[in-house]
């Protein structure tokens, strides 16, 4: 029994009847996967739909899940290309095609990861398949407007008949994220030329005028994407859906070695640093704050010299034995996530899973274990947030532990895996902070929702504050 649509889908369907062309606005867990399906379930003359995603939501199979949930009934056949080169994966296309008996009886669904739809073969075989409907999961993956991914995301768009976008934030960065996502909608509306819109909405400053220092003519902007886009946030339905009470952010303050305090404070006053055997070597304000992250994890790349290959220094283990503190203090049936920016991070988590007698799965660029997860109550999953913050279910858990710290973004959209429909518990969320580090000024501005990169870039940061 296929549960009926929110109230919200049900706007969302009517509007995007209404547009060849559509940018589902949906904030995370408000239902924009099952809106886009029901849209192309609606349309009669949608019979083959290539979707584009993150590659964390193909390798969940998240698309033939959902169509398995709110389409049992319909007839569809979904092709999720996970396996083989991308050879190998325009072969597949190519023969999909050539095997068009089921066509009037089915729809014919083909999903792909952003980071090969556009490579050669894969591409063209796309290109000339003739889809009737293209959707860009997450579609601020094509926000950039000079990026391969982009450019042929707009060539695509050219041909086909019914197109839609879906992202929480589609403007994740700056207001200049739009032009991508609508480029591939509906050039007419920003334009086909990225400089002229650069020039309309932002204020730019700088030698030569290259850089963007600030935006205008915004409510001209906002009033164009609106044309076209359905607006939802979590906030607006959370009532309606009867979620659990958001628990307050918890911190778990950790103090690192004296040593490791003291190559921080070197750091923080120069761009060259003695840290053990090696020496650590930056070039900007931004690589400072990367290092410190890694040094406040436990590591650091150092190098012997300029010119020299960096190689990974162990410095300490305090967030991992708090990590092993934390898990054999959770009931054990309790399963967790730990989310991490760094591999050196991940590979911590394992060493403390075990050392709690836990089990241990993970999701990153290298490893797909969620389904695994799910089948081992009481265990752990190490994510690491670029590859787990978009598209995955993890309300099997209702603790979160954030090992290191990622940029606003992908903080938001990783505790909306955890908090949205289908969790039924409070959710807490942990977080580890090495006292009197770069830690503690990425935690406040995460709090604040401020992003602490475009802070600094904008020389709002006193680095001075670190003790």
């Amino acid at each position: 029994m296929v549960e009926p649509r929110w109230q919200n889908q049900e706007e969302a369907l009517q509007f995007a009847l209404e547009h060849p062309s559509v940018m589902f606005n949906m904030g995370m867990g408000t239902g924009k996967t099952r809106t886009a399906l029901d849209t192309v379930f609606t349309r009669q003359d949608v019979h083959k739909v290539l979707v584009v995603c993150p590659k964390s939501i193909l390798m969940d199979r998240v698309w033939q899940k959902n169509l398995m949930k709110f389409h049992p009934e319909d007839k569809w056949v979904c092709h999720n290309l996970t396996e083989g080169t991308v050879k190998d994966k325009a072969a597949l296309v190519k023969q999909v095609q050539e095997d068009d008996a089921h066509l009037n009886k089915y729809k014919i669904f083909i999903v792909v990861n952003y980071d090969i739809v556009w490579r050669a073969e894969l591409g063209d075989a796309l290109r000339v398949f003739g889809f009737d409907a293209v959707i860009l999961d997450e579609s601020h993956k094509v926000k950039s407007a000079g990026s391969k991914v982009s450019k042929y995301a707009a060539l695509l768009g050219k041909r086909i008949p019914y197109k839609m976008c879906l992202s929480g934030t589609p403007m994740a960065n700056s207001p200049l994220d739009v032009y991508g996502q609508y480029r591939f909608l509906d050039p007419s509306i920003y334009g086909t030329r990225y400089d002229a819109f650069k020039e309309k909405y932002a204020v730019l400053g700088g030698p030569e005028r290259r850089f963007v220092v600030g935006y205008k003519n915004l409510n001209e902007l906002d009033a164009k994407f609106d044309s076209i886009a359905y607006t939802c946030k979590m906030s607006d339905i959370a009532d309606r859906l009867k979620l659990p009470p958001e628990l307050p952010p918890v911190e778990r303050g950790v103090y690192l070695p004296k040593k490791d305090m003291d190559t921080l404070r070197e750091l923080n006053r120069d761009f060259v640093a003695a840290c053990e055997e090696g020496v650590i070597v930056v070039s900007n304000v931004l690589g400072k704050v990367l290092r410190q992250q890694q040094i406040t994890s436990g590591f650091c790349m150092v190098t012997d010299g300029p010119g020299e290959a960096e190689r990974i220094q162990e410095l300490n283990t305090i967030k991992k034995d708090q990590l092993v503190e934390d898990l054999e203090n959770m009931p054990p049936e309790a399963s967790v996530v730990v989310f991490c920016v760094f591999r050196h991070d991940l590979d911590a988590v394992h060493v403390a899973a075990r050392e709690s007698k836990r089990d241990v799965f993970e999701v990153s660029g290298a490893a797909s274990e969620l389904d695994e997860w799910r089948e081992h109550p009481g265990a752990v999953l190490a994510v690491q947030v670029q590859a787990g913050s978009e598209g995955i279910d993890l309300t099997m858990a209702s603790h979160a532990i954030y090992y290191s710290l990622p940029h606003l973004y992908l903080y938001e959209q990783s505790r909306a895996r955890l908090y949205r429909p289908g969790q039924t518990r409070p959710v807490t969320f942990i977080h580890y902070l090495a006292r009197g580090t770069i830690d503690e000024l990425m935690y406040d501005s995460l709090i604040r929702r401020r992003d602490l990169i475009q802070d600094i870039q904008d020389g709002r940061v006193d680095f001075s504050l670190l003790k």
